[in-house]
């Protein structure tokens, strides 16, 4: 496997790893701070394929201390903290799916550059509204639970049609024949 494709695998699997939360006695076996590390990794050597791809991998970094600091008991800094973490990661994400359109485009794919253009799209708009909706169900309570239920639901819908285009990249731009 080339080197291109390696990167888009490590941003792959460091993404999955942020997805999943594995917990056990409340300790999370797959933190997300390793997750960063790898897509960190991964997008740094994709910077030459896109400048979207930097801006993306210093995201990363950045959500690495982060992700470390939400594992602290901080309760008084847990809002500040999840806010980071939204604004960080929907910038991350901005970036990831611009530099794969970016990738797409020179790649001769305009098909994978709109669906990297609509998903991201998506992305900070559901992000977005889930954050929302779990402040206003923290005060409200049930009427609004089924509404965070249900953009959850649809982020991770999304959330799985952005691996599964970032491993279409891999497999279909970044390998050879």
């Amino acid at each position: 496997m080339n080197q291109i494709a390696t990167r888009f695998g490590q941003v792959f699997w460091g993404l999955l790893l942020v997805i999943l939360d594995v917990t056990i006695n409340r300790f999370d076996i797959l933190p997300d701070f390793i997750g960063y590390i790898l897509v960190a990794v991964g997008l740094g050597g994709l910077t030459g394929l896109s400048p979207q791809f930097a801006t993306a991998c210093t995201c990363a970094w950045v959500l690495v201390p982060v992700a470390v600091v939400g594992l602290l008991p901080f309760r008084e800094l847990t809002v500040v903290i999840e806010l980071v973490n939204l604004g960080l990661g929907c910038v991350m994400m901005w970036y990831l799916l611009g530099g794969i359109m970016d990738y797409s485009i020179a790649r001769d794919r305009p098909d994978l550059a709109e669906r990297a253009s609509t998903r991201r799209v998506a992305y900070v708009a559901l992000m977005c509204a889930a954050t929302l909706l779990g402040f206003v169900a923290r005060g409200i309570g049930k009427p609004a639970s089924l509404l965070v239920v249900i953009a959850v639901v649809c982020l991770l819908v999304l959330l799985i049609m952005i691996l599964h285009l970032i491993h279409r990249v891999k497999t279909e731009l970044a390998t050879p024949p």
